[in-house]
C-alpha cells in the first residue's frame, strides 16, 4: 500500500509564507507609499495604493466589516485552520518549540536557559517592531530608533508588546490557546455539520493500536478519539502520526478531515458560509466601485472670520473667504483654483490661487478675496472650483453676499 502523505510540510510552509507576508507588507510600495499602513499623523489608511482619510470613514468601514467577516467566513467553512495553520500565536509557540529542541537538554544547562531566553527576546523584538511598522513606515521606524526619536506612543507601543511576546513564549504559550483565546468558543458557535474537523473514524476503533502517538503528538494535549473538543485547533499533527504508525502495518491513518461527511459520502453544503461568501463578495464589490469612485482632491469653504463684505468705489463687491484643500492622491501635485462665471458680471478672485503645490495625503489653508462687478443687488451663489492639469476635480458652492 503507498504510503500516506505529511500534513507537517504543507502546514509549515503555510505558516512561513503568512509570516513572511506580515514581515515584508511594510517595505513593499505602491505609488511611493506603503502598500498597508495606517498612519496616525496624518489620520489616513494607505491600502494597497489608495489612501483613505478619516473623512472618508464609510470606506474604512467598508474594509473593517470584510475582516470581520472574512474572518467568520473563515470559520464556518474551514473551523480551527486559522488556529493550526495562519495564527501567528501558533507560529511563534512552534518556533519556541524548536529554539528549545535545538537548546535542550533535560534539565538544561544554565547557558542553555539563558539562550532560550534570548531566542525569545529576538522574537518578540521582531514581533513588536512588524506591529510598530504598520504604523510608522521601517526606513522612518530605523531613522527615528537609531537617533532616539522614536515618539512616547511609538515607544510605549514597542516596549509593551516586546514584554508581552516575551512573557507569552516564556510562560504561557498554548495555555493562552486553551483557556484565554476566545476564538475557539467563537467556532463553535459558528460551526454546523458542513465545517471541515479532525475527526477520529468510529467505525475503525477496533484497528486502532492504542500506542498514545496521537495524543503525544498534539500540541494542545487532548486525545482526539474522545470527539470534538474546543481545544483542538486543527492542525494536523495528530493525523500526521497516526498515518506514520498505521503505515509501518501497512493499514492507513485512522483520522481524517472531514466537512461532516462519512468517507465516500459527498461534502456538505455549508448554507451558511454560502451566504457569508456572497455577503463578502458584495462588500468587496462596494469597496472596489468605492474606491474608483473616490475624487482626487477636496475642496472646502467657509466665510474667512472677522473679515466683512466690501463695497469698492468702482462698483466692486469683495467677500473673504477661507478654502481646505486636500490631495488625496499618494502623490503631489500642481493645483489652481477657479471662479465660475457669473452672467453680466466679471468676477476674480484675488489671492494665492495658481500653482498651489499639495504633497500627497496633505492639506493646504488658502486665504483669498472674491471680487465681483457690477456689484449685485442681493446676494447670490456662484461657484468655485479646484483644477488640475484643466480637469475640474471637485467644486463647492459660492455664495456671495452683499453686507
Amino acid at each position: 500500500m503507498k504510503p500516506q502523505g505529511r500534513l507537517a510540510p504543507w502546514r509549515e510552509g503555510v505558516q512561513w509564507l503568512v509570516s513572511l507576508l506580515l514581515l515584508t507588507i511594510p517595505f513593499l510600495q505602491a505609488g511611493g507609499q506603503s502598500l498597508l499602513r495606517l498612519d496616525a499623523g496624518s489620520r489616513t489608511l494607505l491600502f494597497f495604493g489608495a489612501s483613505l482619510r478619516i473623512e472618508e470613514f464609510y470606506l474604512f468601514l467598508i474594509v473593517v466589516l470584510i475582516l470581520v467577516f472574512g474572518f467568520l467566513f473563515v470559520t464556518m467553512l474551514f473551523g480551527r485552520v486559522w488556529c493550526g495553520w495562519l495564527c501567528p500565536q501558533t507560529t511563534l509557540c512552534d518556533l519556541a518549540d524548536w529554539a528549545d529542541a535545538r537548546l535542550g537538554g533535560l534539565p538544561p544547562a544554565p547557558w542553555q536557559r539563558l539562550a532560550r531566553h534570548i531566542s525569545y527576546l529576538a522574537l518578540s523584538a521582531l514581533v513588536a517592531s512588524n506591529m510598530v511598522w504598520y504604523f510608522i513606515a521601517p526606513p522612518q521606524f530605523f531613522q527615528r530608533l537609531t537617533s532616539g526619536d522614536i515618539g512616547a506612543v511609538a515607544g510605549i507601543t514597542l516596549t509593551s508588546v516586546l514584554l508581552l511576546v516575551y512573557l507569552d513564549l516564556a510562560f504561557v504559550r498554548r495555555s493562552f490557546c486553551k483557556s484565554v483565546c476566545p476564538y475557539g468558543r467563537i467556532q463553535l458557535m459558528t460551526m454546523e455539520r458542513g465545517t471541515l474537523t479532525l475527526e477520529f473514524n468510529p467505525a475503525r476503533k477496533d484497528a486502532c493500536l492504542r500506542c498514545g502517538s496521537c495524543v503525544r503528538a498534539c500540541p494542545m494535549g487532548i486525545d482526539i478519539r474522545d470527539g470534538l473538543q474546543v481545544e483542538c485547533i486543527n492542525c494536523g499533527r495528530c493525523l500526521d502520526a497516526c498515518r506514520e504508525v498505521m503505515g509501518k502495518r501497512g493499514g492507513k491513518g485512522l483520522i481524517r478531515y472531514s466537512f461532516g461527511n462519512a468517507p465516500g459520502e459527498p461534502v456538505r453544503l455549508n448554507r451558511k458560509a454560502i451566504i457569508l461568501g456572497a455577503l463578502l463578495l458584495l462588500l468587496a464589490t462596494l469597496l472596489a466601485f468605492g474606491i474608483a469612485g473616490r475624487k482626487e482632491a477636496t475642496l472646502k469653504l467657509q466665510r474667512a472670520a472677522g473679515a466683512q463684505v466690501k463695497l469698492l468705489p468702482d462698483g466692486s463687491l469683495v467677500n473673504f473667504y477661507t478654502v481646505y484643500l486636500e490631495n488625496r492622491a499618494t502623490r503631489g501635485g500642481a493645483f489652481s483654483l477657479e471662479a465660475a462665471p457669473l452672467p453680466g458680471r466679471r468676477v476674480e478672485l484675488i489671492g494665492p490661487v495658481q500653482g498651489l503645490r499639495i504633497p500627497g495625503n496633505a492639506n493646504r489653508k488658502v486665504d483669498l478675496a472674491l471680487k465681483v462687478n457690477p456689484a449685485p443687488a442681493g446676494a447670490l451663489t456662484g461657484e468655485l472650483r479646484l483644477v488640475s492639469e484643466g480637469k475640474v476635480l471637485a467644486a463647492t458652492p459660492l455664495p456671495v453676499a452683499v453686507e
